[in-house]
């Protein structure tokens, strides 16, 4: 998946995705009125086919959440990544402008939370607003781990993670943090959401 920034000629809200949103939820202008901050380095009649390719690489879902002080938030992510077994280390790709990144870049830890099959709506809550606007874990049954960071309590499992500061990379619109594992566990057993799994069958759910 592709995601870019999207910013709105009106009010300058900045939207990520692959496309940009039918409506600005900030000043409700219409999709027209967003331009792409950052160009694709390939040409526009490829756009399509390399994004339909993007999608066929296997990427797993997962709720990725941090603090700052008291404050918690969270985000829906597909790019984390085990990178080394010894010692167990993870690599994860969080926008520069996304609060989450905020958040993590503050407290040097972060938490991936494993979605299950059925978990859509998780994916609607955590990945279609932002937590500047809206608290995404209000009403949600969380466990705090050892890190502090919230984990999703009806997830398949998860990580936590403490990131290695001189090990962050800079790659355009996003950082690449690598982190040391902390702790995780299993919740139960339950085979994992895909991206893949989730484009066919979100609008089932």
């Amino acid at each position: 998946m592709i995601a870019q920034n999207w910013k709105c000629s009106e009010c300058g809200f900045i939207s990520v995705g692959v496309f940009p949103p039918e409506k600005c939820p900030k000043c409700d202008s219409g999709r027209e009125c967003f331009q792409r901050e950052h160009g694709y380095a390939f040409p526009e009649e490829e756009i399509n086919d390399i994004i339909s390719a993007c999608w066929k690489i296997s990427y797993g879902l997962y709720v990725v959440s941090s603090i700052d002080g008291g404050k918690i938030n969270g985000q829906i992510c597909n790019t984390l990544f085990q990178i080394t077994s010894d010692p167990p280390r993870f690599a994860i790709g969080i926008n520069r402008g996304n609060l989450t990144h905020e958040f993590i870049e503050k407290s040097g830890v972060f938490a991936a939370s494993i979605l299950g099959k059925n978990d859509h709506r998780i994916v609607r809550r955590f990945g279609y607003r932002s937590g500047r606007e809206f608290d995404k874990f209000k009403g949600i049954s969380v466990i705090e781990g050892r890190t502090g960071c919230p984990i999703y309590a009806d997830a398949v499992g998860y990580i936590e993670c403490g990131v290695i500061k001189d090990k962050t990379v800079n790659a355009g619109t996003h950082d690449i943090f690598v982190a040391d594992v902390l702790g995780g566990k299993m919740l139960k057993d339950e085979e994992p959401l895909t991206y893949d799994h989730y484009t066919k069958t979100k609008n089932d759910q």
